[in-house]
């Protein structure tokens, strides 16, 4: 009877934890989705958590209770969103594919703009940091340590944020291909390089 009484009560806990779940997930997806509206509008440095939990339909409570600041929300998005089209190729000279992110950057150039600029507030600063940690992912896989690592992460991740800018500033002609190989041809000499 115990024992029907304790799995009865596991059953009824992993049944609330699921709800529970379930309305984290509702919550951040309207969080996300009104972050990402806001982006289509305004420059990041212009959007405030106000903006965003009124477009989200949140109070500033619900919105802390899932992000310490806004940059925090930035960074979530990227380590969901754009990390994986970051491909890791620890085999090739060029260590991170980003092709699938380029494409990504093509079809919504007004998010990444919202980014860049004098009205990019801290996104910038953020973007650099999640792309360098990502870099580093990438050149974990090499022999490299201490300042030579960090240098080269810092460089990789740079260079990818400058071609993303100047994309954008010229008008965003070049395929996703095209920006792959600009990249490539930026970084390889780089991590060669380092490596010796």
């Amino acid at each position: 009877m115990a024992l029907a009484k304790q799995k009865s009560a596991n059953v009824s806990h992993l049944r609330s934890q699921e709800i529970r779940d379930e309305r984290v997930r509702r919550t951040r997806a309207r969080i996300d989705s009104g972050f990402v509206q806001l982006l289509h509008r305004r420059r990041y440095g212009d959007i405030r958590i106000s903006d965003i939990c009124k477009k989200a339909a949140v109070g500033r409570a619900t919105f802390y209770a899932h992000y310490a600041t806004k940059d925090d929300l930035l960074r979530s998005q990227f380590e969901r969103i754009v990390a994986p089209m970051l491909i890791i190729k620890p085999n090739s000279p060029c260590v991170i594919y980003a092709t699938p992110f380029f494409g990504h950057i093509q079809q919504m150039p007004d998010i990444f703009g919202a980014f860049m600029g004098p009205r990019g507030g801290t996104a910038p600063l953020v973007l650099r940091e999640c792309f360098e940690a990502r870099a580093r992912q990438a050149i974990d896989l090499d022999r490299l340590t201490g300042l030579r690592k960090s240098a080269l992460a810092r460089f990789i991740a740079a260079t990818l944020l400058t071609v993303i800018e100047c994309w954008l500033e010229n008008g965003s002609r070049e395929t996703p291909n095209e920006l792959q190989d600009l990249f490539s041809s930026l970084i390889t000499p780089a991590i060669v390089s380092a490596n010796r």
